[in-house]
């Protein structure tokens, strides 16, 4: 089932201005909101990281169900749960390791009846500005064969720029899973990357416009 949620509680919620998606249109509606949680024993934690567990178990079937209610729950884990009128759709479990700027994204998943809606992408987005914030400038993860695709299209790439000797023994081998990271900017906002681009690229076509005049019109030939 899905748990039902507490809505006087604190969420964490996106600071983007313009909605360019459906997702991103609820989100500042009030129909999506985001919340991280840790197993804090408090009685809505619990509910949360319950269901956010049966939505993993449901959408990772190989991972074996007892490693994903361990990491789920251990306390140095925390989720970023993504909530839809009330309840758990979806959300990613991590640990940070902040003495070497990084942080491991143990899973990612969305529930069936919502994907396909660019709510993956959102999460990815949240869960980078949210590691911004906590000088967290790195991401690791094993991605199975199925997941690949999705992670290069979040910014992440096989090769690991982050020294061994900072990450080494500090995240999970997976056997079978290729290791990907993405490295974040501390300057850029990602919560609104898409806008910061489309300004970038007006001026660019402004300064274009000042050094070229294919974009005059000029009157054509009297017949």
């Amino acid at each position: 089932g899905v748990a039902a949620l507490d809505a006087a509680a604190p969420t964490y919620i996106s600071k983007t201005n313009e909605p360019r998606t459906d997702a991103q249109r609820m989100l500042q509606e009030g129909v999506l909101s985001f919340d991280v949680v840790t197993n804090d024993n408090t009685r809505r934690s619990l509910k949360m990281l319950v269901t956010l567990k049966e939505i993993f178990s449901k959408q990772l079937p190989k991972m074996p169900k007892d490693y994903i209610v361990r990491l789920v729950f251990d306390h140095r884990h925390q989720s970023l749960v993504l909530v839809k009128r009330d309840e758990v759709i979806g959300g990613v479990c991590f640990r940070a390791v902040p003495e070497h700027s990084f942080l491991e994204i143990a899973f990612l998943a969305i529930t069936q009846s919502e994907q396909v809606k660019g709510y993956g992408s959102l999460v990815m987005s949240h869960l980078k500005e949210h590691a911004r914030q906590h000088k967290l400038l790195y991401f690791l993860t094993y991605a199975d064969n199925f997941a690949v695709g999705y992670f290069k299209k979040q910014g992440f790439s096989t090769t690991v720029s982050l020294p061994t000797e900072r990450w080494k023994g500090y995240i999970k081998d997976y056997d079978g899973g290729t290791l990907m990271e993405c490295a974040l900017h501390p300057r850029v906002d990602y919560l609104n990357v898409r806008p910061m681009i489309e300004s970038q690229r007006q001026a660019v076509l402004s300064v274009i416009k000042q050094i070229s005049n294919s974009h005059v019109v000029y009157p054509g030939l009297a017949h």
